[in-house]
């Protein structure tokens, strides 16, 4: 693994008060003591590297006992950390309508004592932001607003319900007031930036989302390593939530038509979600296409180790989000065979780091898959591309570019060099 670079510049550190908003739960024992998922508890942990005072509003969950993956969360020495439930982790909209009128003096009270106000535009089952964004605009606070998806956005309107068409009117809608009045916009995607972009005093700022950590990277040699390891036949993942929204209807289509054309295929499917049972009959009959549906395991290094077991992994989305797995793939130098949506353009470069195929097209993703199964010369040839792209999209990486954003707007004093804990 690649070591993290011991000449790093000192992070600034932002001393106004900050108020986080997230749709993640945090958990509160019968104790007081608040736990958090172990994967946002380190993306926490990367935010007090340069904000002293940070308040996140978040839906609260009362627990009994911790989880298995659940960590409890220290607050570091010079550091103000404060937890303000708001909204419902789940639930039906009927009941979050009832709720607003809390939501709305919590929202009041919470942008009362902040002086930044961190915030995004979707939801479920009604986005925080509709709440949170009118009140920061009528309190005259500065708004760092975040799109890191537009999953209202709906692939083919036409087929579409009257309920989901009016929900993503108003949810775009809703969004565009919102970025024209952020000081400062932050996009995963170029694409996000011109379509959703700031008002005439904001800013914008691209910064893709990613998890992995330098010591994740696989070395030039440990990357040699594992693809001598691999076999001469190619092996595929696909790793996603298994809903419609993420492509998974594209996928299926394509393996239905390469088990129709007696194309042999071998490729496994990590991941929950209502289509799995989908995927598990199909698998129950197909002939040429050895389907696998594995478990879940952990992510950090169970989850590295399993993708450096394969020759690609497969990426249908079908919207225009960049998913996070473009960049874990890379980090073990395996690379990508995605569609040519907005956001996997942005980082897969076709023959290089992976193959994209034409989006929304089952026959296309056929294609790339047929050919690429007899070809795995193909797929080591661009295991080095996909590894050096990995090496410019690290999780610290991403927080040290908001941090200097942060510190242009709003003014920073110097703190020491960030040590984030790390996930693998």
């Amino acid at each position: 693994m690649t070591e993290d670079s011991p000449d790093l510049p000192a992070l600034p550190l932002i001393s106004q008060r900050y108020l986080l908003s997230v749709l993640i739960p945090f958990y509160r024992d019968p104790q007081g003591e608040v736990w958090l998922g172990r994967l946002w508890a380190h993306d926490l942990r990367a935010h007090l590297d340069y904000i002293a005072d940070l308040a996140v509003l978040a839906p609260e969950v009362r627990i009994t006992a911790p989880g298995p993956d659940m960590v409890r969360v220290a607050v570091p020495p010079g550091r103000r950390l404060r937890f303000c439930p708001f909204g419902r982790a789940e639930g039906r909209a009927l009941r979050a309508v009832f709720a607003l009128p809390g939501m709305a003096l919590a929202a009041w009270r919470a942008v009362g004592a902040a002086e930044i106000v961190h915030s995004g535009v979707a939801g479920w089952p009604l986005p925080s932001g509709l709440v949170l964004n009118p009140v920061a605009v009528i309190r005259r606070r500065p708004l760092v607003m975040v799109i890191e998806s537009a999953f209202w956005r709906l692939p083919d309107p036409a087929r579409a319900g009257r309920k989901a068409r009016l929900r993503a009117r108003l949810t775009e809608s809703f969004a565009r007031w919102s970025m024209r009045r952020a000081r400062l916009g932050v996009y995963t995607s170029e694409a996000y930036r011109e379509s959703l972009p700031v008002g005439p005093q904001g800013r914008a700022l691209v910064l893709p989302a990613s998890w992995i950590s330098e010591e994740m990277i696989l070395s030039e040699a440990e990357m040699q390593a594992a693809w001598a390891a691999k076999s001469d036949v190619p092996r595929f993942l696909m790793a996603s939530r298994l809903v419609a929204e993420k492509g998974i209807g594209l996928f299926l289509a394509a393996l239905e038509q390469l088990e129709m054309r007696g194309i042999a295929l071998a490729v496994d499917v990590i991941g929950e979600g209502p289509m799995r049972a989908d995927l598990g009959a199909f698998a129950a009959q197909a002939r040429h296409v050895r389907l696998g549906l594995l478990d879940p395991v952990e992510y950090g290094a169970p989850f590295m180790a399993l993708l450096r077991g394969y020759h690609a992994v497969v990426v249908p989305t079908t919207g225009d989000e960049q998913p996070r797995i473009l960049f874990d793939a890379f980090s073990q130098g395996v690379p990508v065979v995605a569609t040519a949506t907005t956001g996997n353009r942005e980082v897969v470069q076709d023959g290089v780091n992976g193959r994209l195929c034409v989006p929304g097209q089952a026959g296309a993703l056929v294609g790339a898959l047929a050919d690429l199964a007899q070809d795995a010369a193909a797929l080591a040839g661009m295991a080095p591309a996909a590894l050096q792209t990995a090496r410019a999209y690290t999780h610290a990486t991403m927080h040290r570019r908001r941090a200097g954003a942060l510190a242009d707007l709003f003014g920073a004093d110097t703190t020491v060099t960030a040590d984030h804990e790390r996930l693998s």
